[in-house]
């Protein structure tokens, strides 16, 4: 039985897939976004067993999806792990994969190891610890467990190491690929060629994105905009123009030709789900849009930009309170 794994390209996903190739060591590794899953899994061959890891289910997909995750399930299996918050009015039943293993607060890597792992004792867990590390998911028993475990400084040297090259990897899918393949074998981080050179380079980059936010930031009410950032990443971006700016909330955007990217994310403790707002924002003016209540981010038409921005400061418009020592 052939293995195919579809997981999100970041620092959960591919900690993810690691340790789901770990398990299943011929398994093929593909990347996939919400929006592209459905059209991946068309591609699927008859007696293929389908492990998606850390992809969010697309609202404007969800239909297609479905309806071809029910295909594949009548004849093979289908496990899909998954940490986002569902599409309003989905619940945990109706995706109809063989398996649906999803909690919100849990990183997708800490899903993947109770799974497929399993075994307290396996050093496998350290992937899972990099992998809740580097989407922010350490809010959890296991993760509070593997730190006592390990020193914590080690765990979140390796765990920045690897999430700041893989930001400089970017759609370098080859390299992403080596790295699963590396970490399901059991190597760490700085084990793993280019690594440090990656993530130094990667931060440098970084660095100069802040400079650039500082010089480029515009606040328009509750809401810090970066527009049109020439390279770097965007959610970063978001995060240090609403430093910058003082907001609770900050954008910044990317053209591609007839669409714009937006990421967003918000201040800790600030009282809003992104992942709501943008969903429903992109359900009323069209493309796609979600990801986590701190941090989401949007697809949408070039065109419908300045109506989306105007729509989104309204409705963050009022004082957001914000928890004091809230996590973001």
């Amino acid at each position: 039985m052939a293995v195919r794994i579809l997981a999100h390209g970041d620092t959960d996903g591919i900690c993810a897939a690691a340790l789901v190739k770990s398990k299943f060591p011929e398994a093929e590794v593909w990347f996939a976004r919400p929006v592209s899953l459905p059209r991946y899994l068309f591609e699927i061959e008859p007696g293929t067993t389908v492990i998606i890891c850390d992809i969010a289910i697309s609202e404007t997909q969800k239909e297609d999806l479905f309806r071809r995750i029910r295909e594949l399930a009548q004849r093979d299996e289908v496990i899909y792990l998954d940490h986002h918050p569902l599409p309003p009015d989905t619940l945990k039943k109706d995706v109809p994969a063989t398996q649906f293993a999803h909690e919100i607060g849990v990183s997708t890597s800490e899903l993947a190891f109770r799974i497929f792992i399993q075994d307290p004792k396996s050093d496998m867990d350290r992937v899972a610890l990099w992998g809740a590390i580097g989407d922010y998911c350490e809010e959890t028993d296991f993760v509070r467990d593997g730190l006592s475990k390990y020193d914590r400084r080690t765990v979140y040297m390796e765990a920045g190491l690897l999430s700041q090259a893989l930001g400089d990897a970017a759609g370098d899918y080859d390299y992403k690929r080596e790295v699963v393949l590396r970490l399901s074998r059991g190597e760490i981080p700085t084990e793993i060629p280019d690594i440090v050179d990656r993530a130094i380079k990667a931060t440098k980059k970084e660095w100069e994105t802040y400079e650039y936010v500082k010089a480029h930031v515009v606040r328009e009410g509750n809401l810090a905009i970066v527009y049109d950032l020439p390279s770097g990443s965007l959610g970063k971006a978001a995060m240090h123009a609403l430093g910058v700016a003082g907001t609770d909330v900050g954008l910044c955007t990317r053209r591609d030709e007839n669409e714009v990217d937006v990421s967003l994310r918000r201040r800790a403790g600030a009282k809003i789900d992104l992942n709501l707002l943008l969903r429903h924002i992109t359900a009323r003016l069209g493309g796609s849009g979600g990801g986590h209540e701190g941090a989401a981010g949007a697809t949408i038409p070039a065109d419908l930009l300045p109506v989306f921005i105007e729509t989104l400061k309204k409705e963050i418009a009022p004082v957001i309170g914000r928890v004091p020592g809230a996590r973001r």
